[in-house]
This record gives C-alpha cells, sequence and structure tokens, in this order.
C-alpha cells in the first residue's frame, strides 16, 4: 500500500523532529534550559517545526488513504505523496536544524505542502462525485 510506506517514511521524520527538540532541551551548549530566556528563539522555531508538521500529516495520511482506497492510480498517490514528502522535509530542516531564515525552504515547503493537501482533498471529491452523482 502506498500510504503504508509514506506513512511510515513521515514517521521516521516525525521521530527524528522529536528528538532534535530532546537535543536541544539538553543540549550542553544551551546549558540545559528548557523554556528560558537563553536561545529562546531556536527552541521556539524547533518546536514550530516539530507541531507544523503534526498540523499537516494526519489529515493528509488520511485523505491518502481514503483516495487509495477508492482506487486512485498508484502513480498519482505516489507523486502526492513525494510532494507533500519533499514539502514537509524542505520545511522541518528549515526550522528544526537551521539557525538561518530561507524564504526558498520555507515558502517552498508550504507551497508543496499545501498544494499536495489541495490536489488529494479535490482526487477524493472527484472520486465522490463519480461514483455518487
Amino acid at each position: 500500500m502506498v500510504t503504508q510506506l509514506y506513512a511510515s517514511l513521515a514517521t521516521g521524520f516525525f521521530l527524528l523532529l522529536t528528538v532534535r527538540i530532546f537535543g536541544i532541551r539538553g543540549n550542553p551548549l544551551f546549558k540545559f534550559i528548557s523554556y528560558g530566556r537563553e536561545n529562546e528563539e531556536v527552541i521556539r522555531r524547533t518546536v514550530r517545526g516539530h507541531g507544523n508538521f503534526i498540523e499537516y500529516a494526519p489529515l493528509f495520511f488520511i485523505l491518502l488513504y481514503l483516495a487509495e482506497e477508492a482506487g486512485t492510480h498508484n502513480h498519482i498517490l505516489h507523486s502526492l505523496a513525494i510532494m507533500f514528502m519533499i514539502g514537509r522535509l524542505m520545511h522541518g530542516i528549515l526550522f528544526s536544524f537551521m539557525l538561518r531564515k530561507s524564504i526558498f525552504l520555507r515558502g517552498g515547503g508550504m507551497f508543496l505542502t499545501l498544494l499536495a493537501l489541495g490536489l488529494v482533498g479535490l482526487v477524493n471529491f472527484v472520486q465522490y462525485i463519480a461514483v455518487y452523482f
């Protein structure tokens, strides 16, 4: 199943983002701070990179699974999942691993994420209309 493959890969990236938060909070370079004033920007960005992933991934994978169950061709499913994963990787790497800002990674990551989410939603809607109307 296509959804199974990409949900598994996304889980690996989610765990990497989670471990990154643990590393930031417990790293001696950050003086074992949790949410202190020092290095607050680094912690905030790392937490947002993780949180942003969590905000988009569940809906995407639910919709991808529904599209797969409805009989969408595998090449369409793979294309949507790859687009989503590249978008999430771009955005997550920027927020969790880079200390400087990048409009290319942030904007491109969100663009690919939202495009994949919108398209998988559209695929499901079109399939529903084709079956029930």
